[in-house]
C-alpha cells in the first residue's frame, strides 16, 4: 500500500487522516480541533473526514458556524470531507430517538471502515488517529501508523451514558476495547496522568491547553454593557459529568450574583425547566455558541467554575475549559478532581458542597487582588507549558518519529 513504508523511517512532514464522530464546525472546539489546526500551522497535510448530520441533542452533532463564516476553524492545510454515511442507516441517525448516541456513533464507525482504509491508500497517509472504540477495527485494516489518542476514560463515560448498557456488560467490553487499542496501535497519547497509569505501556502525556494569542481576542465588554453585576459562569458541555444541581444550589445561595451558563447539550433543556420551575432568576442561558462568542462570554467573566462530579470521568479528565479560564486570567473554582488538582494546585480554589463553593466565590469577589494573583498564575502556566502551539509541536515530534513494537511497563509488586 501506498503508505505502508511510512513506520518505520522519520518524517519532516506528515499527512495525517482524522476520522472524527462529530460535526467539525459544532459549538465543541475539541482538544482535536486545537492540535490539528496547530499541526497545520506548522505545516503538515491534516485531512479530517467529519461525522454526517446526526439528530441528538449532543453538543457536537449540530453545526454552529456555517461555510465560510471562520477562517480560524480551516486553515490552509486542513481539509474536510464526510465520512460515508448509507442511506439505509440515514433515516435512523436523523430520527429524534433518546438514548441512542453512543449506537449512533457505533453505526457510523462500522459503516465508514472501507472508506477510511481506501483514504489511507489514495492519499498516502502516514499517520491515522484514532480516539474512539469502535476504531478498533481500523487498527487491522490500514499501512500506516496507526496512533490511538485517550482522551478521556472511555470504559467510564460508557457506564454513564446508559446504565441498561453497563450492566449489560458494556464497560466491562469497553475497557477491554480499550486496553486493546492500548496495545495495538503503533503509538499512543494520553491527556492525563490519571489515564497514563492505567496504560500498560510507554506512552506520551499530551495534556490540554490553551492558546494565548487567539484568547487575547476576547472582549467581555458586551456582556459587562448588560449591568449584570458580578457574574459566575461556566462554558461547555450540558452533559452528565457536569454537576448543575451544584451549581443552582450555590445560584440560590448567592441571588445578587448573576450566573452565566454558555453552551448546550443532552442536559441543557432539564437545566433549563428546573430554573424555570424553581424561579431561579439570577441564572442565565445563552445555549451553544460558536467558540469566539463563547470566549466573548468568558472574559466577561469575575469567576469561573469547573463543577464535575465526583466519578471516575471526571477524575481522568484533562479539561479544556480549565486552560482557557486560565488564558483570559479568570480566577477558577472547581470541585476536587484528580487531574485538576494535580494541575490547579495553588491558583485554583476547590470545592465540592455549595456552602463551600458559595465561600471559595465570594473570596475571589470581594478580593480582587487574591482574584488578579490566581489569573496571572494560571495565565503564567499555560504560558509556559499548556499551549496549543508547543503542545503541537511536541505530537508533531512525536509522531514523526518512527515507532517502536508497543512495549508493556514491568509490573511492580
Amino acid at each position: 500500500m501506498a503508505a505502508g513504508g511510512t513506520r518505520g523511517r522519520r518524517l519532516r512532514y506528515m499527512r495525517l487522516l482524522f476520522p472524527y464522530l462529530a460535526r467539525w464546525r459544532s459549538a465543541n472546539r475539541s482538544r482535536y480541533h486545537q492540535l490539528l489546526i496547530n499541526l497545520c500551522r506548522l505545516g503538515h497535510e491534516v485531512y479530517v473526514l467529519k461525522a454526517p448530520p446526526m439528530a441528538l441533542d449532543d453538543i457536537s452533532s449540530r453545526d454552529v458556524v456555517s461555510d465560510g463564516e471562520s477562517s480560524v476553524l480551516e486553515p490552509e492545510r486542513l481539509h474536510l470531507s464526510e465520512l460515508h454515511a448509507p442511506a439505509l442507516l440515514r433515516g435512523f441517525w436523523n430520527a429524534r430517538i433518546p438514548k441512542t448516541k453512543i449506537v449512533k456513533k457505533g453505526l457510523l464507525s462500522l459503516s465508514s471502515l472501507g472508506q477510511i482504509a481506501r483514504f489511507v491508500d489514495s492519499e498516502s497517509i502516514d499517520v491515522l488517529l484514532l480516539y474512539n472504540l469502535p476504531q478498533v477495527l481500523l487498527l487491522d485494516r490500514v499501512e500506516c501508523r496507526r496512533h490511538f489518542d485517550l482522551a478521556d476514560d472511555l470504559a467510564a463515560m460508557m457506564g454513564g451514558e446508559h446504565r441498561l448498557m453497563d450492566r449489560l456488560g458494556a464497560g466491562a467490553a469497553a475497557r477491554a476495547v480499550t486496553r486493546r487499542m492500548i496495545e495495538r496501535a503503533d503509538s499512543v497519547t494520553v491527556a492525563s496522568s490519571v489515564l497514563a497509569q492505567s496504560a500498560n505501556r510507554d506512552v506520551m502525556l499530551l495534556p490540554n491547553g490553551a492558546d494565548p494569542a487567539d484568547l487575547d481576542r476576547a472582549n467581555g465588554d458586551l456582556w459587562r454593557a448588560q449591568g449584570r453585576g458580578p457574574t459566575v459562569g461556566f462554558v461547555g458541555a450540558f452533559e452528565y459529568w457536569v454537576d448543575f444541581d451544584l451549581v443552582l444550589r450555590v445560584a440560590r445561595l448567592m441571588p445578587r450574583t448573576t450566573f452565566l451558563l454558555v453552551g448546550g447539550g443532552r442536559n441543557w433543556a432539564r437545566v433549563k425547566e428546573r430554573i424555570e420551575r424553581e424561579h431561579i432568576g439570577n441564572v442565565h442561558l445563552t445555549g451553544a455558541l460558536p467558540y469566539e462568542t463563547a470566549m466573548d462570554y468568558v472574559a466577561g467573566m469575575d469567576v469561573c467554575l469547573l463543577p464535575f462530579t465526583r466519578d471516575a470521568v471526571s477524575d481522568g479528565s484533562c479539561p479544556l475549559k480549565l486552560f482557557e479560564y486560565a488564558a483570559l486570567r479568570r480566577p477558577v473554582v472547581s470541585t476536587r478532581t484528580r487531574e485538576v488538582e494535580r494541575i490547579g494546585r495553588g491558583w485554583v480554589a476547590f470545592a465540592d458542597a455549595a456552602a463551600e463553593m458559595k465561600d471559595a466565590i465570594e473570596s475571589f469577589l470581594v478580593d480582587a487582588a487574591a482574584a488578579r494573583q490566581a489569573g496571572e498564575a494560571g495565565r503564567a502556566l499555560v504560558e509556559q507549558k499548556y499551549n496549543w502551539p508547543r503542545l503541537a509541536e511536541e505530537f508533531a515530534a512525536f509522531l514523526t518519529t518512527p515507532s517502536t513494537p508497543p512495549r508493556p511497563r514491568p509490573t511492580t509488586g
